[in-house]
Formats: structure tokens, C-alpha cells, sequence
């Protein structure tokens, strides 16, 4: 998209956001702020389709019968793996193993500091503490494999509708029941 259309496009939203002020009237009373609006048109205008309220899934069953799955916008992966291409962004998500030891993780993302997390991954995707929470009984198990994105991505249509259900369908598969989200 160039310059010149991006901007096209945002006032275009703004006007369409804020009509009901110019035209006297009053803002809408669905307790977002004006720049939550103007997000969620663009997210429409870029995807296709209206923005909506996640939907949270209830936990049905006892926290310690539940198996926990972590998934990091950190641009975290395995040396062996294709690294993330960061410039333009990117909407895959690499697979880390349950029991992958830190030597064998590194990350690119580079729009953060990625300083603390090349010196000890737990402070983004908390691996070891959530196996140390298996081992005292508080959850019952982790997932085979955690999941990291990029999160950097200008273009979400494909990360909406490939990427995050493909990701979903893994966790589904594997008997997830809870999902901690951490951001890179």
C-alpha cells in the first residue's frame, strides 16, 4: 500500500468514525474511544471484515486436569528452523518442543530489545516455569509443542484467516485446554 492510499484510507475511517460529531450529533456509546474505532475500521478495511470481540472458552474442568500450551509474539525458534523475516513482516509461527533446551532457541525479531530473552527465553516463553508448575501438580501437563509468531505483521489477512487457524487446529489436536498468551 503506498503512502499516499494508507493515508487515504485513514481519513476516509476517520471521517466514517467520527460523522456523528461533525454532524452535531454524538459520539456512539459502545465504549470505545475514537482511536480503538479508527483500529477497528482499519482491521475491517484490511482483512475484510469486521472486527469482534475475541471469544473467551470457558475452562470446563478442574485447572489441575488441564493441559497448557504458551504462545509468544517474540519471533522465538529453534537455530535449526528458518528464522523470521522481519523486514516486511511475517505471519508463520514456528513449533518449539515441550522439552527444548535453551542452547537450541534463539530469536529474530528485531522491532524489541531482544536482549533479556537471548540471555534467558523464560522471560518470553516461560517453558521451564510452566514444567516446574507439571511437576508440583498445578496444571496436569504441557503441551507437545509451544508456539511462537513473529508479531510483526502489517498484512494480518493471511495471519486471520491461514496462519492463526492452522495454529488453533495444532493446539486442538494435541488436547489443549489452556493458552498462555505472552507478546514479543
Amino acid at each position: 500500500m503506498s503512502q499516499s492510499n494508507g493515508v487515504g484510507i485513514f481519513q476516509e475511517s476517520a471521517r466514517e468514525v467520527s460523522g456523528s460529531i461533525e454532524g452535531g450529533g454524538e459520539m456512539p456509546r459502545d465504549g470505545l474511544t475514537y482511536k480503538e474505532r479508527i483500529r477497528a475500521k482499519l482491521f475491517e478495511i484490511q482483512i475484510g471484515r469486521p472486527m469482534t470481540k475475541p471469544v473467551i472458552a470457558t475452562v470446563t474442568k478442574p485447572r489441575e486436569e488441564c493441559r497448557v500450551a504458551l504462545i509468544t509474539t517474540g519471533g522465538i525458534h529453534l537455530k535449526n528452523q528458518a528464522p523470521f523475516t522481519p523486514k516486511n513482516g511475517d505471519h508463520s509461527f514456528r513449533l518449539i518442543p515441550r522439552n527444548t533446551s535453551q542452547t537450541e532457541i534463539t530469536v529474530t525479531h528485531g522491532h524489541y530489545d531482544e536482549t533479556d530473552v537471548r540471555a534467558d527465553v523464560n522471560c518470553l516463553l516461560p517453558m521451564d516455569r510452566l514444567e516446574e508448575l507439571v511437576k508440583e501438580g498445578f496444571v496436569a501437563s504441557s503441551a507437545s509443542s509451544h508456539i511462537s509468531f513473529m508479531g510483526y505483521i502489517p498484512d494480518v489477512g493471511p495471519l486471520v484467516n491461514e496462519t492463526a487457524p492452522e495454529a488453533a487446529r495444532i493446539l486442538l489436536e494435541d488436547g489443549v485446554d489452556i493458552v498462555v498468551l505472552t507478546p514479543g
